[in-house]
């Protein structure tokens, strides 16, 4: 499949402009007070994907069509998105420490990591680590699940 190179990069600017015109509708149910930093991150991140959309869309007039990889690609990355949205159905089912400990080790076991000691003791000790962190540091609640109830 023939694609000029940029247009990869165009697409992705036009899906994260996408997913950012989502956060942008969120901003209105944040309490007043907590507003500022998330709007000026949303504000950020819209310029500069603007940006490079811009200088992608500009440098797309110029190039050649080349030999595209995208369907050996699509053969990793659709199965990887179809493992994230697995994983964000069973957190709440299992609760975030159970499914990101499983979700770990299977994304480990899917990019072909062959020490299993390694991977238990990454995704176990990750997993706790962010656990302690947004819930004690950030204040975040994360999912418990509903058959489990694991605090620290």
């Amino acid at each position: 499949m023939k694609m000029k190179k940029s247009m990869p990069d165009v697409i992705i600017s036009i899906v994260v402009l996408i997913f950012l015109g989502t956060l942008f509708v969120q901003v209105p149910a944040i309490p007043e007070i907590s507003r500022g930093f998330p709007l000026g991150l949303l504000i950020i991140a819209t310029v500069m994907t603007l940006y490079l959309l811009i200088r992608n869309l500009l440098r797309l007039k110029n190039e050649e069509a080349v030999e595209s990889k995208v369907l050996e690609q699509a053969k990793t990355i659709v199965p990887y998105c179809l493992m994230i949205i697995a994983y964000i159905w069973l957190m709440d089912k299992l609760g975030y420490i159970i499914s990101t400990v499983v979700f770990m080790i299977v994304s480990l076991l899917f990019l072909r990591l062959k020490n299993k000691i390694l991977m238990i003791i990454l995704a176990v000790a990750l997993t706790c680590l962010l656990y302690f962190v947004f819930t004690n540091f950030l204040g975040v609640v994360l999912p418990r699940g509903k058959w489990i109830n694991i605090a620290f």
